[in-house]
């Protein structure tokens, strides 16, 4: 019978064979959620024996793992700014570089911040649920094509307790918002991936993530472009557009922006890569 050290080992060194990211952490998640412990108490026990069941719970998971994947999908959540939302296929995992839309939020609104918010494309409905309870008086639609990400959004806003001020819908970017509704703020994470690029994608993003959620046309600008000149319409005079985007595409979609009429910044996430685009609805 394998000791828990003995069994990290064995499917870290397989992690690596299979060009799996962070092999010791993935193994260590894997069997603590097998163990139903934290990673901390799991690795206080590395002498103890892994009892049989556990062992074939563990390949079980590992294996999934080795078939790329997500971890996300494997253990059924992801942590995003501090908290912890669950995550199933069909669901964008969410990413940290995405936290960088919070943050400039938290710079650029009030705390008191009411008012109807929106969230593009909310997938988990990290973004949505993060903002309502950051703000404590705002309401945030979150809108997604797919029902998936809808009810995974709705069931995320129970869990944090925001489900009385998230709205969770099913529809196509801002079709479901009225004109003139007056949002105080649009957050979005829209499809950016040009679809010539998915060979150099890995496998857990381009096998696994739905594609709705990846790729858009125009070079991967189609969607951002769309939400852009929807927004006119139902924000309010002075709200404000945070949008993430690809690689080397905030020039494209800043000029886009300044000539719908916003007045448009782009900010970095905490590697150093431009990744928001701040735009500030001035034309009514």
């Amino acid at each position: 019978m394998a000791t828990i050290r003995e069994s990290i080992e064995h499917w870290r060194a397989a992690f690596v064979g299979a060009g799996v990211d962070s092999p010791r952490l993935t193994a260590e998640l894997l069997l603590a959620r097998v163990l139903e412990v934290d990673r901390g108490r799991l690795l206080a026990l590395t002498q103890e024996p892994l009892a049989p069941a556990h062992a074939a719970a563990l390949h079980e998971l590992a294996r999934r793992r080795l078939r790329r994947e997500p971890l996300a999908y494997i253990l059924g959540e992801r942590e995003f700014f501090s908290r912890t939302f669950s995550v199933r296929p069909g669901v964008l995992v969410p990413r940290p570089e995405t936290e960088t839309i919070i943050e400039l939020a938290k710079r650029l609104l009030p705390p008191g911040q009411a008012g109807w918010a929106a969230d593009v494309g909310t997938g988990s409905g990290c973004l949505a649920v993060t903002l309502a309870l950051e703000f404590p008086a705002l309401h945030v639609l979150a809108l997604d094509l797919e029902p998936v990400p809808v009810r995974v959004a709705a069931d995320n806003a129970r869990r944090h307790g925001v489900q009385a001020r998230v709205r969770c819908c099913r529809g196509n970017l801002l079709a479901p918002v009225r004109p003139g509704a007056g949002l105080a703020l649009l957050v979005c994470n829209p499809p950016y991936i040009d679809p010539a690029a998915e060979a150099d994608l890995p496998p857990e993003v381009s096998t696994h993530e739905p594609r709705t959620a990846l790729f858009s046309g125009e070079h991967g600008l189609q969607a951002g472009r769309t939400v852009l000149q929807q927004a006119r319409a139902v924000l309010a005079p002075g709200a404000w557009l945070l949008m993430e985007f690809g690689a080397d595409q905030g020039p494209a979609l800043a000029k886009t922006a300044a000539l719908l009429g916003y007045e448009a910044d782009l900010h970095r996430d905490l590697s150093g890569m431009e990744r928001v685009l701040a735009a500030r609805w001035t034309s009514h």
